[in-house]
């Protein structure tokens, strides 16, 4: 199964005292491919940094793990991406501030992957397109 995982599905998978920590490591670990878009990536080091104070050393570690699993497929989303994503954003009337989210669904959607996340909006989001999502 190839899944992109949302940013929050990598920060709880890293942080060992969350709630939702045993089913985030669960996703990665059963996933047979993992598609890591740059602003999952971006996000990430930005929330394990500035949001829960995580030292750089840990962060760079754990984003070299990521990065460097064999199953893991780095991607940079392209001009074309983002302006579904921007269309998307449109269509649904959203606020400008949820660009991140439309643009990892993009790519999502583009890469036929199986959306991973605990954001219910995104996952419902995904859902109306016909993604399939975990949890």
């Amino acid at each position: 199964m190839r899944v992109l995982p949302d940013t929050n599905v990598l920060v709880y998978d890293t942080v060992e005292d969350s709630e939702h920590h045993t089913i985030a490591m669960n996703m990665i670990e059963r996933a047979g491919s993992i598609i890591l878009p740059s602003i999952v990536m971006h996000e990430y080091v930005w929330v394990m940094l500035k949001a829960i104070s995580v030292s750089p050393e840990v962060v760079a570690t754990k984003v070299n793990e990521y990065a460097n699993d064999p199953r893991s497929r780095y991607l940079l989303e392209g001009a074309d991406t983002i302006a579904y994503a921007l269309r998307m954003l449109h269509d649904h009337g959203a606020n400008a501030s949820k660009i991140n989210d439309y643009i990892i669904l993009a790519v999502a959607l583009k890469s036929k992957a199986v959306l991973a996340t605990f954001d219910t909006e995104l996952k419902a989001h995904a859902i109306e397109k016909g993604l399939d999502t975990l949890p």
